[in-house]
């Protein structure tokens, strides 16, 4: 016999429900579910971060091997959320890798900060150290003066 509002009991007497530890594994299963559902997520930004700064690494080698090659300098100019590869003063007419342009658009949330870089016939950047920031822990990259190491 079962009354409504009461939990019924089983055949020892016992009131039936959930046991403490079936509470237990159920709030286990879920903090670990939650932790990877956060990691995930964590992960995904840092992996776009570290994909641009790559990209960004592998441009900036581009427009100094142009350079190189040519006796006209090259450079890089940053706008928050893009870069754009230049030869001389103006826009390059040629695209730079994988690209289908001279510019570069950096995804949703990052953007790199710093001054134009223009590298000469012997592939430096000049006499002065530069330094570009990129944004949503990108971290920074250092060109050295003279020798256009960029690390």
């Amino acid at each position: 016999m079962m009354q409504i509002g009461k939990f019924r009991k089983d055949r020892c007497g016992n009131n039936s429900g959930f046991t403490m530890m079936e509470v237990i594994m159920v709030l286990v299963l879920l903090g670990i579910i939650a932790a990877v559902a956060v990691t995930r997520i964590v992960s995904t930004l840092d992996s776009k971060v570290a994909v641009e700064r790559d990209i960004l690494k592998t441009h900036l080698r581009y427009v100094q091997l142009r350079a190189l090659s040519d006796d006209t300098p090259w450079g890089m100019s940053f706008a928050g959320s893009s870069y754009t590869a230049r030869r001389g003063g103006n826009v390059a007419t040629y695209n730079l890798p994988n690209e289908n342009s001279a510019t570069h658009n950096l995804p949703d949330g990052i953007t790199v900060t710093g001054s134009t870089v223009a590298f000469d016939e012997w592939g430096s950047p000049g006499n002065v150290n530069i330094q570009l920031t990129m944004s949503a822990g990108g971290g920074t990259f250092n060109i050295t003066k003279n020798t256009g190491f960029i690390q």
